[in-house]
């Protein structure tokens, strides 16, 4: 896969900067860091479903700071009123005939957006998100505003499955489902939480690595990439063929989301780094815009290993078995420590270290490859304290 140069200081350059931050402050959120840059360079909606305490607030927020933008967040409820979200109505103005809001740190003036707990919202409020969603834009007074929003994301613990709350979720693009972190995982899990607590602790800001022009030059990108599919026919039959597998399986998409998938595959594409758009991309954004519940998630997964859009599937799946392998027997060690137990860890670690040697240096698996490596540090460093209990300093053999 050809994969384009970068400058640090180009908008590519500090959108990888980004990413490579988030994923190393989010414990297993690749998948999630994905979706949100995504959103964010292609301007397509977001939604993140997941249970309670999954770090989605977190991880919006924190992408935010980073980027010199304004930001405004708000947790939804079924009594919260559009004047919560658009500004109250200006009395002074409203003496003088005229009808329109004061909209000082409210949703019209921001940049990025963060509606919580979104199926909560009343109608009223979800009819003007709407309008917001599809144009850009607000009623203030006699006149439409255009609004400077880059893009709007959301979450909620579930989806609403009223049929009511179907044409609003149909305009959420991008839909990531996930849970809580496994449990191979949560060392470093609460490493990364005690660190972003010593952050917070010592008032340490988060320096900003991009701005606005910056980001509406990546999502003008975007759209002249995903403009260019129109002559790029292996992307289109593989699509096509998707399409097909997946209304076999009872998903079918609707026409705007056909064509929002392109948007969000080439934003993704631009993530990876990629001269043109690949079938790895198209698989990823499938994972995100094909899927209504969480339930999908295994068939869009099956039909993606079908049209054979991922080149990588199996490397990914194979990465993540070797960090379950070591991460077991680094925990049988430390509950029973034996000459066997030193010898199962010694071998498996030497194992990995070897099909590591053998794994492709692509982006996509990176994630991966970083959460293996303090595994095998982990290990190293468990290898030489019981060689020296059990055979005082000599090799395990």
């Amino acid at each position: 896969m050809s994969r384009v140069g970068i400058e640090k200081e180009s908008p590519i350059g500090k959108l990888v900067e980004i990413r490579n931050s988030l994923v190393g402050s989010f414990t297993q959120r690749e998948v999630e860091v994905t979706a949100v840059l995504s959103s964010l360079i292609s301007g397509e909606p977001c939604i993140l479903v997941g249970p309670p305490g999954t770090a989605k607030t977190m991880l919006i927020e924190t992408t935010a700071k980073m980027i010199n933008a304004k930001y405004f967040y708000y947790l939804l409820t079924r009594f919260t009123e559009p004047d919560e979200l658009l500004g109250v109505i200006d009395v002074r103005a409203l003496r003088e005939g005229r009808y329109q809001r004061i909209t000082t740190n409210r949703l019209p003036e921001a940049h990025i957006v963060f509606l919580d707990e979104i199926f909560k919202a009343s109608s009223s409020i979800r009819n003007i998100l709407l309008d917001i969603i599809l144009n850009r834009r607000i009623l203030n007074g006699t006149e439409y505003v255009k609004l400077p929003l880059l893009t709007l994301y959301s979450a909620s613990n579930e989806i609403s499955t009223d049929a009511e709350d179907q044409p609003f979720y149909d305009r959420f693009t991008i839909r990531n489902f996930h849970s809580y972190v496994s449990e191979d995982a949560w060392t470093d899990l609460l490493d990364a939480g005690l660190t972003l607590i010593e952050t917070k602790l010592n008032s340490t800001t988060i320096s900003p690595l991009m701005n606005v022009d910056d980001v509406r030059t990546l999502q003008r990108l975007t759209l002249k990439r995903a403009i260019s599919l129109r002559t790029n026919q292996q992307i289109k039959s593989k699509f096509i063929e998707a399409l097909s597998l997946l209304k076999s399986k009872g998903i079918e998409l609707s026409d705007r989301r056909k064509i929002k998938t392109l948007i969000v595959t080439s934003a993704i594409s631009i993530l990876y780094l990629e001269k043109s758009v690949s079938l790895d991309s198209l698989a990823e954004a499938l994972r995100f815009t094909a899927v209504h519940e969480e339930d999908d998630m295994k068939k869009v997964e099956e039909v993606i290993m079908e049209a054979k859009l991922s080149s990588v599937a199996d490397k990914i799946q194979k990465l993540q078995v070797m960090i379950t392998e070591l991460d077991n027997v680094i925990q049988l060690l430390k509950s029973s420590p034996s000459i066997e137990n030193l010898k199962a860890l010694n071998t498996v670690k030497n194992k990995i270290l070897i099909e590591l040697k053998q794994t492709p240096k692509n982006p996509r698996l990176l994630p991966y490859v970083q959460r293996l490596t303090p595994k095998i540090n982990e290990a190293i460093t468990l290898l030489k304290k019981y060689q020296e209990e059990l055979f005082g300093g000599e090799n395990a053999k």
